[in-house]
């Protein structure tokens, strides 16, 4: 779950909201910007069945900003496009930003040639939004981009429409009367890495929130510290993609009744998680995933068998022995980086925000308390999660490890407890020169050999 941009934000979107002064918050708000008809005047059509645009966001002050994510309310800027549609096929709108930075919360609003609103998507901590739509309608339509979180000087993204369907639209097949969709788990290289830069302070559930780089020399935070003995980390940027057919689902018990009494999550030993997987036939399958928590520190829930992190000695070219483990066991998923934008695998809607997702049940009020309230995380296909290099706990210990060459692997699915197509678990390789007072990435690779010393 990317955290950084959400502490700004919040305090940004509390002066939006309740009328404090803000940045952006001068005059009237803009008029939508008519950026021009999507796909050059072509139709979304079996013809032309991918339309592509693209534009730019400048935001105005030396610091964050935020805006209503509505387009006629939104304070920041607001780009209204117009597309020609003649198909009967459902189809994919999508925009990402294009340097795909997190830390820009750009919003999508689809209109029919009726002036009603047939799809949307909005929030912080992505770098792209996609929306669906469904039985359209021959006509002209109506595409609007605005922006939540302007955490950046400058904005730029790029945009699609595609249709679900024929050689624009493959994603794997079911060849069996009934399939389990299952997700497909990918480590990238661990990047960004830092052994220094970290204010010493006590760490926050946002990491270091603020728009600006220390130069410190120091690289944990005081609670990391005071908690595992570290005065020296090794901290990077992690992701895992779900490349997948199907969405990669947790629910967490916030209160649950079972056949041995009432559990809650919120109490020791009591947090099992379990993984819902759809079939083609539309019926679910709930099995076990294994442990769960709840984290007093950052106030939410974790699930604590997605990815393991670890450092290995590189002995004569290749990955040696085993130096030292991260402390990070637990992680609360989210959907923050839009892999699959642009491509014909399954891709769409982000479906998990990771906050408050990770905070707060999402049952039904008349199930309650009769079947309990469970807290939900997930990776959705097309999307991954990142865990950024100021995220409390995102370290290796290398307190005592002295400078030579090393690699950083990074494996998912590290106890076998999730349900997931292809091999159980999967491993990515960055190797390092760690000096005295830096780190140097020398070369990464994905799909590598897991290690059997992990």
């Amino acid at each position: 779950m990317r955290i950084r941009p959400l502490g700004v934000a919040l305090t940004a979107a509390l002066a939006v909201a309740g009328g404090l002064p803000a940045s952006a918050q001068s005059g009237k708000p803009p008029h939508p910007q008519h950026k021009g008809v999507i796909g050059h005047g072509h139709a979304l059509s079996h013809r032309h069945a991918v339309l592509r645009f693209r534009g730019k966001f400048t935001n105005p002050t030396p610091l964050p900003t935020v805006s209503n994510p509505l387009p006629l309310a939104c304070v920041s800027e607001c780009q209204t496009w117009t597309m020609h549609v003649r198909t009967p096929r459902t189809f994919l709108v999508a925009v990402k930003n294009h340097l795909g930075s997190i830390d820009d919360g750009i919003n999508l609003f689809v209109t029919n040639p009726k002036g009603k609103q047939v799809a949307s998507a909005d929030g912080i901590g992505a770098n792209g939004q996609a929306v669906i739509v469904h039985h359209p309608i021959p006509g002209t339509y109506k595409v609007q981009v605005t922006v939540t979180y302007a955490y950046n000087a400058v904005t730029k993204y790029r945009g699609e429409a595609r249709i679900m369907h024929g050689h624009t639209w493959q994603p794997d097949r079911c060849h069996r009367r009934n399939c389990l969709l299952l997700p497909r788990l990918k480590s990238l290289p661990a990047d960004d890495m830092h052994i220094i830069g970290v204010p010493p302070v006590a760490s926050t559930p946002l990491g270091f929130p603020f728009p600006v780089n220390l130069p410190t020399d120091n690289s944990c935070y005081d609670d990391e510290t005071a908690e595992t003995g570290a005065t020296r980390c090794l901290r990077f940027t992690s992701e895992v993609e779900n490349v997948g057919r199907g969405q990669l689902h947790l629910q967490l018990p916030w209160f649950a009744n079972s056949k041995h009494g009432p559990k809650s999550g919120f109490r020791s030993g009591q947090c099992k998680a379990r993984q819902l997987i759809d079939r083609t036939n539309g019926t679910t399958k709930k099995v076990k995933a294994g442990p769960c928590e709840f984290h007093a520190a950052h106030g939410h829930f974790h699930y604590k068998s997605f990815v393991g992190y670890a450092l290995f000695k590189v002995r004569h070219g290749h990955t040696g022995k085993l130096v030292g483990r991260s402390e990070k066991e637990s992680f609360c998923l989210a959907d923050d980086d839009y892999a699959g934008y642009g491509k014909r695998r399954p891709n769409g809607p982000r479906a998990y925000a990771g906050q408050p997702g990770c905070n707060l049940p999402q049952t039904h009020v008349k199930k309650y308390p009769k079947k309990g309230a469970r807290v939900s995380m997930g990776l959705t296909p097309g999307w991954g999660d990142v865990y950024t290099w100021d995220t409390p706990d995102q370290f290796i210990d290398i307190t005592h490890t002295p400078p030579g060459r090393y690699d950083v692997i990074i494996e998912t699915n590290p106890s076998g407890l999730m349900t997931v197509a292809g091999p159980a678990r999967n491993c990515s390789r960055t190797r390092i020169h760690l000096m005295k007072s830096d780190v140097k990435q020398l070369l990464s690779r994905r799909n590598v050999r897991c290690p059997h010393s992990f």
